[in-house]
């Protein structure tokens, strides 16, 4: 039997701010990944009750409040593809 697995090398691991991502704050989201990285600040701006995540907890949950989901996917990985692994 064949197991599929993924491998994730830690010299992979980036580290981006909730503010590199387009928030109010400091908070660091580490990942192998884009998309951990990006669910790990959805989970982190959706936790917040303050002033200065509402900006970007309406722009991720009401239509033409920012950027589209595929707009702001493409400049991620862009930012993504620019940032060096911080492990």
């Amino acid at each position: 039997m064949y197991m599929n697995a993924i491998i994730v090398n830690l010299n992979d691991m980036k580290k981006f701010t909730c503010k590199e991502m387009g928030g109010p704050c400091e908070e660091v989201h580490e990942g192998a990944t884009a998309m951990e990285i990006a669910k790990q600040n959805f989970a982190h701006v959706m936790a917040t009750t303050d002033k200065a995540h509402k900006q970007m907890r309406e722009q991720m949950t009401k239509p033409g409040k920012g950027p589209s989901k595929e707009e702001w996917w493409a400049w991620f990985n862009r930012e993504w593809d620019k940032k060096k692994d911080e492990a």
